[in-house]
């Protein structure tokens, strides 16, 4: 009966998913119609909280974290104090109408960039601040697989420890080792 306690205890251990963790998205822009100033492109990657919300009759996940670079220079910082504050969408665009906003180290200091969906006419927009330019882009997500977390290896290493011990345990009926 013991032996059936533990090995329902490690098969649980093996089986059990971890804690929801944040999700990754990939995301990149390229000029499409210039309105002002020079052209803008970009690539990244968007990490997202787990838990969802609905924001403009989308699910939405909140953006925690922006890492890429613009025309070649690297993203910084979010420009307000509570973050990014914005949503990731899982609708037709995958930025809503407030979009992101963020710094990146320019040649001329910081430079202050927002990346949108102008719902108005279904296109995406990147507005950048010295140098000023302004266009609108095309632009495309998707979901990175996921990277499972070190707590899952460990649980699982755990797991399979523990099943081939009781295999072998019941192998050799349970006796103890014995030396010779």
């Amino acid at each position: 009966m013991r032996n059936v306690i533990l090995g329902l205890a490690f098969a649980v251990a093996v089986v059990l998913p971890s804690a929801a963790s944040a999700a990754i998205y990939t995301f990149s822009f390229t000029p499409s119609q210039q309105l002002l100033g020079s052209p803008v492109s970009g690539s990244g990657t968007f990490t997202t909280s787990d838990t969802s919300m609905t924001v403009g009759g989308e699910t939405a996940f909140q953006i925690l974290s922006i890492m890429g670079t613009v025309n070649g220079f690297q993203i910084l910082a979010p420009t307000n104090s509570s973050g990014y504050g914005n949503y990731f969408t899982t609708g037709p665009s995958f930025l809503d109408g407030t979009g992101v906003t963020f710094f990146t180290a320019g040649s001329s200091g910081q430079n202050r960039v927002t990346f949108f969906n102008q719902s108005s006419n279904g296109l995406y927009r990147v507005n950048t601040f010295s140098p000023g330019a302004s266009e609108f882009v095309n632009a495309s997500s998707s979901m990175m697989a996921g990277v499972p977390e070190p707590s899952t290896w460990a649980m699982m290493i755990l797991g399979f420890v523990g099943l081939g011990f009781l295999a072998y345990r019941g192998k050799h009926g349970g006796a103890a080792f014995r030396m010779a």
